[in-house]
């Protein structure tokens, strides 16, 4: 690890630090920064800044600048990150709140003296920070308002400073209101850098700002790949175990004789039923943010020794694709008749998805048909009116023009049981760490255009390979990721995306990883640890800042 930075770095964040998105990304380099010996300035709005314990001090200011001391501690990082509160009457963002508020306020709702009041505030604190503390450089989240804030404060003789674009403020505020294209287009043009999280965002960027390409350069959004590990295969029953410790005492939500009353609902539906009834025997009641009441039972159901599988993490919603894996599994068992998949996450299409491996697996082929038609409208909460599945439709539709259908429902038939699918309810990170080192391949068919999303190095990072759609951040993901893998590696990690390549690829794909289980794993993780480590993107920047301030 290279020395820590002789200048103190900053951080600047519109916002506190908890929970995802920008805050995420905030919240992990803060700890990253300080994990590798450097001074950080944080100016956001953190409301309990004490909870994080690689915060070594706090100061509020009031309206007029003054500061206030919170506390002073030392911390068990080797760096400090000491936050700047100021004091504010109104907190901007990027989306109008469902509950209406005179604090929080949707950016193009601000009147201009509000703007102004919010940038002075932020503007006063990054000066005086920058020439109390001596700060190399700043890096700021989001185009609008913080970024405006850093211009101000830098053509009054404060550091200089990057920007960091993030989606939401581009999508939902940059280009719906002229002010804010007209703020952001100025805190761009004085900005020394401006960084991107992935392809995507860079094309984002050229696309609506244009003409910053010479100051452009990438900072992508990592993981802490320490809560991630090398599985060997015999020790998979003895990591089932730890994820029985970790949800050991936590909230429970699916039930566990809720799988069986499922399946006699549908058995019960006939040859012929109406939407509505398959819609009414899908719905369920219970605690959807917590984990299965019998997941347990079911991991350690699974033959380790023998089982190829397949992890799933992400929301159970049409546009993140878990029907894609589910449709994708004959092709698979067929090849691999031991294969398992294991299916983390909670949302509406949880019971659709089930309903989905049974019918296959009863070799339902009107019912199959009838849930892919259904598609969207499976997560329940609205009408019937909701488009299809996205691949799934082609899928069918492919194999009735081959004329294929009945011999692929006769595969899943044979090949599938409802054993095949674990589904495990919602998981914390602390039993997502020990699941992904329980699967050979991963499956992440998101049908939406990701941004950046985290699935891609947690799993590299536990050796699985990660297997999506070449589309997006998701692609782009990807294709850096097997930049630094084997060459007989690097197909295996894409899908083409249109509709109808999706599922055949995905099981092409898979099929080829569990040839070889986990061939790749050291290469993956080194290149997770390499590629997307928390560290190492905290010391690109710190060597990114401390140059502006050169």
């Amino acid at each position: 690890m290279p020395p820590p930075s002789p200048r103190p770095l900053g951080v600047v964040h519109g916002y506190g630090l908890a929970g995802a998105g920008s805050n995420l990304w905030t919240r992990a380099i803060l700890r990253a920064l300080a994990q590798g010996g450097h001074t950080v300035h944080a100016v956001c709005q953190e409301s309990a800044p004490e909870r994080y314990d690689f915060v070594s001090k706090a100061i509020a200011y009031d309206a007029d600048g003054a500061p206030r001391v919170l506390f002073d501690r030392d911390t068990p990082t080797p760096g400090r990150v000491v936050v700047h509160r100021p004091d504010l009457d109104v907190l901007p963002t990027y989306v109008r709140p469902s509950t209406p508020s005179d604090y929080v306020v949707y950016i193009p709702d601000l009147g201009d003296d509000a703007v102004e009041g919010y940038v002075e505030r932020n503007a006063r604190v990054l000066r005086a920070v920058a020439h109390a503390e001596g700060v190399a450089g700043w890096v700021v989240n989001h185009t609008v308002l913080m970024a405006v804030a850093a211009h101000r404060a830098r053509q009054a003789g404060g550091a200089p400073y990057a920007v960091l674009p993030h989606g939401s403020a581009i999508e939902y505020v940059v280009k719906q209101e002229e002010r804010s294209m007209r703020l952001a287009q100025a805190a761009l043009a004085g900005a020394a850098r401006v960084f991107a999280l992935n392809g995507e965002m860079e094309g984002r960027i050229r696309d609506v700002f244009g003409g910053l390409e010479a100051k452009t350069g990438r900072m992508p959004v990592g993981t802490d790949t320490s809560v991630f590990e090398l599985v060997d295969r015999a020790d998979r029953s003895a990591t089932v175990e730890r994820i029985a410790r970790v949800v050991d005492g936590v909230e429970r939500g699916r039930p566990a004789d809720a799988t069986a009353a499922l399946h006699a609902r549908l058995a019960a539906l006939g040859d012929a039923p109406s939407d509505a009834d398959v819609l009414a025997a899908l719905r369920a009641d219970y605690p959807r943010s917590a984990p299965d009441a019998d997941v347990e039972a079911k991991l350690r159901a699974v033959d380790w020794s023998r089982a190829k599988t397949v992890v799933y993490v992400g929301r159970l919603i049409a546009a993140k694709g878990p029907a894609d894996l589910v449709l994708a599994l004959p092709l698979v068992a067929e090849r691999h008749p031991e294969t398992v998949a294991l299916v983390a996450g909670t949302g509406g299409l949880r019971e659709g998805l089930e309903a989905l491996v049974w019918a296959l697996s009863e070799g339902r082929g009107s019912l199959v048909r009838r849930l892919v038609r259904l598609g969207g409208a499976l997560e329940g909460g609205g009408g019937l009116d909701a488009d299809p599945f996205f691949a799934g439709q082609a899928f069918l539709d492919g194999l009735d023009a081959a004329g294929t259908f009945d011999d692929y429902l006769a595969t899943a038939h044979r090949a599938l049981t409802p054993a095949s699918v674990v589904f495990t309810g919602f998981l914390d990170h602390d039993a997502l760490g020990p699941l992904y080192g329980l699967a050979d391949a991963g499956a992440f068919p998101s049908v939406v255009r990701e941004a950046s999303p985290l699935v891609v190095p947690e799993s590299a990072a536990a050796g699985v390979l990660p297997v999506g759609p070449d589309v997006g951040g998701m692609g782009d993901s990807l294709r850096t990721l097997a930049e630094g893998l084997p060459p007989e590696a690097r197909p295996l990690v894409t899908t083409r995306p249109e509709a109808e390549h999706r599922i055949p690829d995905l099981a092409d794909r898979l099929v080829s990883a569990l040839d070889a289980p986990r061939a790749f794993a050291a290469d993956l993780r080194r290149e997770a640890e390499a590629r997307f480590d928390w560290r190492a993107i905290a010391e690109r920047l710190a060597a990114e800042l401390s140059a502006l301030g050169d």
